[in-house]
């Protein structure tokens, strides 16, 4: 039995190239090393399903109606596209310790998606390349642009000449992932080149424009398409910045972008979101609630879910006080011994960190909390999973960062509950007088090392 599941893919591969006649859909595949035990199924980031994982670690969807186009699916914190069409019967094989260059496709309508990641990741390692030569003049940069697109463009057109016919949908989704990194690098050139301000460009520089529509409900979940329209905003508002001296706030200048040239309401949505709360994480040593965007967000977002979320940050953020006593609360092991967190801390300087598989990988927390602790060896790191309880402690020993002492879960009543309410994770940082000095700051926080500083 132990290969039956493997079996009864490769089977469905075959006989869903045969026919198209019900158009029955298939999306399955191997996950090597897990790190949960389902695969997210995604379309426009909303989850049409979660697949689990069998005794094997393989997982099996038939989607009997499909409408053709780009897909995601997700395991842990990472995850990878797909193109679908009807009658497809697509199959993945990944190894979580290297996900998107171990990723491999077979079945029908493996080919697209073989060629779309390899581009992926083309695109990745010469974007890294491409910041080495931001301080050549616009031409020159020019010159470098148009020599990765025609290169780009001829992959492209050696692999539609092998595969031969591929849908309209595939070849524009195709040719957004080869130019729109290229286009975001055009709109990081000003800002790059001339890191003492913002440099002049040729009238022609950004003719590209013309051409590209800022509202494509379809694309919104694609990065290449989103990152491209969020540096287009970033452009311009710093533009604005430099021409106008009373408008020099870029989260207010960028929000106001995306109310005046987003149309489509759920983008502009993600858009508000997105930008609001990053510059709520990652603007200062301790988190910093910007009252004039979070207007604007409050004024135009329609989405109930982001409205609640944000509000719910914003209440977090204020529910400790700063500079006063940090109060005790519940807390359980893994073992299941419950504890106070002041029992715990015992009069030491501490950095508690709640942490969440939703936001961070547990492979980049493990490598960042190690490195703070060979900095810092004399504060005391404390690591409390904020997705589980005591009820599921099976759930939670499987989610147990390996290598890193004092770490914790929360009881169901604790206190702390108080102050996640966003689910958002978020670092405490606490004398050994018990006073908070940073009441909301994060672990990849560039200002974290001052901040432990100011502890010793």
């Amino acid at each position: 039995m132990k290969y039956l599941t493997y079996v009864i893919l490769v089977f469905l591969a075959v006989s869903c190239g045969k026919s198209n006649e019900n158009a029955v859909t298939y999306f399955g595949g191997l996950i090597i090393n897990p790190k949960s035990s389902f695969v997210l199924f995604l379309k426009e980031e909303k989850v049409m399903d979660t697949l689990w994982l069998d005794k094997n670690n393989r997982f099996l969807k038939k989607i009997p109606v499909l409408d053709e186009g780009f897909y995601t699916f997700k395991h842990g914190t990472e995850f990878q596209y797909i193109y679908l069409e009807p009658s497809d019967s697509v199959l993945v094989r990944l190894n979580t310790w290297d996900f998107d260059k171990s990723l491999v496709f077979s079945g029908r309508g493996s080919v697209k998606n073989e060629f779309l990641i390899n581009l992926f990741l083309h695109n990745e390692k010469e974007e890294r390349m491409m910041y080495h030569y931001f301080d050549l003049n616009e031409k020159d940069f020019q010159a470098k642009i148009d020599s990765l697109s025609k290169a780009r463009f001829a992959i492209y057109n050696d692999f539609f000449e092998y595969e031969g016919v591929v849908s309209k949908g595939f070849e524009k989704f195709t040719a957004i992932a080869i130019q729109f990194p290229l286009f975001r690098l055009k709109e990081f050139y000003p800002y790059y080149h001339n890191l003492e301000g913002f440099s002049e460009v040729s009238d022609t520089f950004y003719n590209f424009r013309k051409g590209i529509n800022l509202n494509e409900e379809n694309l919104v979940s694609f990065y290449p398409y989103q990152n491209y329209v969020v540096s287009y905003l970033y452009n311009i508002s710093y533009q604005l910045k430099e021409k106008d001296s009373t408008k020099n706030d870029i989260t207010v200048n960028i929000l106001n972008a995306v109310n005046e040239h987003i149309k489509a309401e759920g983008f502009k949505n993600i858009l508000l979101k997105r930008i609001l709360v990053s510059d709520f994480l990652k603007s200062r040593s301790t988190c910093h609630i910007n009252e004039e965007a979070l207007s604007i967000f409050l004024g135009n977002c329609t989405n109930k879910e982001y409205l609640e979320q944000v509000n719910n940050l914003v209440k977090d953020f204020n529910y400790i006080p700063l500079n006063k006593p940090f109060r005790d609360f519940d807390i359980v092991s893994y073992n299941n011994v419950p504890l106070k967190i002041k029992e715990v801390i015992n009069n030491k300087n501490a950095v508690i960190y709640f942490w969440s598989s939703d936001y961070m990988s547990s492979d980049y927390l493990v490598s960042r909390i190690r490195f703070l602790e060979q900095r810092h060896p004399d504060l005391l790191f404390i690591g409390i999973n904020m997705n589980t309880s005591p009820q599921d402690l099976t759930t939670a020993s499987n989610l147990k960062l390996p290598h890193i002492n004092n770490q914790y879960i929360l009881s169901t009543g604790s206190y702390a509950h108080n102050y996640l309410s966003s689910k958002y994770p978020r670092t405490i940082i606490i004398d050994d007088a018990g006073i908070v000095k940073n009441k909301f700051t994060n672990l990849d926080s560039k200002y974290l090392h001052s901040e432990l500083n100011k502890l010793k």
